[in-house]
């Protein structure tokens, strides 16, 4: 994905040009089709995904616990604390993804620490609401 693209999307706002670079280097953009099951509870944590456009539900223990939309991140619990999946997330419409997968994710959260420090701040938050 372009730098200046990444640069609209709120998680990687405000991060500076090399770090944009870095990260379009690291990310993938995807395409994932309404109904697919994206991350699934208790199966191992492969990637982050950032929603660029559409509607993700998030359950766990198959009780809804929250709707995601262009901004949210998903899956950076379960990456970054290298463990199973805590929920799982489904497309309720077509998605646009970037994806950052895990050992790319490591080393750009290691590279760009604006970065890491968002995701632990997105981490906490959750956290905190369970």
């Amino acid at each position: 994905m372009d730098p200046s693209e990444l640069s609209q999307i709120p998680l990687f706002a405000g991060l500076s040009r090399r770090d944009l670079e870095l990260v379009s280097r690291h990310a993938d953009e995807a395409t994932v089709r309404a109904g697919t099951v994206i991350m699934r509870e208790g199966e191992r944590a492969m990637e982050v995904l950032v929603i660029v456009e559409g509607t993700a539900q998030v359950t766990s223990e198959g009780n809804v616990i929250a709707e995601l939309g262009p901004g949210d991140v998903v899956g950076e619990i379960g990456v970054a604390a290298r463990q199973p999946r805590n929920a799982t997330v489904e497309a309720v419409t077509d998605l646009r993804v970037v994806a950052m997968f895990g050992p790319e994710y490591q080393e750009l959260a290691e590279d760009v620490t604006e970065l890491r420090a968002r995701v632990l701040a997105i981490i906490a938050e959750r956290l905190a609401d369970q």
